[in-house]
C-alpha cells in the first residue's frame, strides 16, 4: 500500500511539474509577443534618430581676395537669402569654419533658429566629419570652401561632385546619413544674388547729324 501510494504521489507531482512547465511556457510565448512590438517600435525609433539631413554650401561672395576677407554686400544678401531658404529646414547645428566669410555666411541662419555656430579649422576636416557621422540632434548646416566641401561629401559617402568654380557661390548640396552612412548627394541652386546687369536701350531714332562746327555734347 505504501509504495503504492508513493508511485501514485510521485505521478501526481509529474503531472503537476509538466503543467508548470507548459504554462511557464506560454507565459514565456506571451511575454514574448507582448515585448517583441515594444522592441522593434525601440529599434525603429533610434534609427529615426540617427537618420539626419545635412546641407552644405560654400561661403557666399567675398570683398576681396585677401585670407580674411569678409563679405561683400553680394555676399551678404546671399547669407540672408540662405537663411531664409533654410528656415524651415529643421537644421538644429551649424558649422564653420576659422574663416570670417564662412561665419559671417552663417550668421543669418543662426541668429534666426537661435544656434551657436561650431568653429572648426577649415584644413581639420576630418573633425568636422567625425561631428556629422555620430553627432545626433537634428539636420546640419555645413558653410566650407571650395576644396572642403567636396571633400567632405566624398568622405561621407555621398559621391564625388563637380568642382566648384572660383566664382561659383550658389551651389547647395544635400545629403542624407543613416546609422553613420551617407547617401548620394543632390545639387541645388540657390539665391541668385547679384543684380541682372540692365540692358542698353536703343534709340527710337538715328541721332541727327551735327553740323559743322558745332561743338558736341557729353553724354551723361
Amino acid at each position: 500500500m505504501r509504495i503504492l501510494r508513493s508511485a501514485k504521489l510521485l505521478k501526481s507531482d509529474t503531472n503537476i511539474r509538466k503543467t508548470t512547465e507548459v504554462e511557464d511556457s506560454r507565459m514565456k510565448s506571451l511575454f514574448l509577443r507582448a515585448i517583441f512590438p515594444a522592441l522593434l517600435l525601440c529599434q525603429l525609433a533610434a534609427a529615426q534618430q540617427n537618420v539626419r539631413t545635412i546641407f552644405l554650401v560654400r561661403h557666399a561672395e567675398k570683398a576681396s581676395a585677401a585670407a580674411e576677407a569678409p563679405l561683400s554686400a553680394e555676399g551678404e544678401k546671399r547669407a540672408e537669402c540662405l537663411a531664409t531658404t533654410l528656415k524651415d529646414a529643421g537644421i538644429k547645428q551649424i558649422y564653420v569654419t576659422d574663416a570670417l566669410r564662412t561665419q559671417q555666411t552663417a550668421a543669418p541662419l543662426a541668429k534666426t533658429l537661435k544656434i551657436k555656430p561650431t568653429i572648426l579649422p577649415a584644413k581639420d576636416s576630418n573633425a568636422l566629419i567625425k561631428n556629422l557621422v555620430y553627432t545626433g540632434g537634428g539636420n546640419i548646416l555645413v558653410v566650407g570652401h571650395i576644396d572642403t566641401v567636396p571633400f567632405v561629401i566624398a568622405r561621407l559617402q555621398g559621391g564625388t561632385v563637380a568642382p566648384i568654380g572660383e566664382n561659383e557661390y550658389d551651389r547647395l548640396f544635400v545629403m542624407t546619413i543613416a546609422e553613420a552612412a551617407g547617401m548620394p548627394a543632390s545639387t541645388l541652386h540657390y539665391c541668385s544674388a547679384g543684380a541682372p546687369a540692365k540692358a542698353t536701350p536703343t534709340p527710337a531714332h538715328p541721332a541727327k547729324k551735327k553740323a559743322k562746327g558745332a561743338p558736341l555734347k557729353k553724354t551723361p
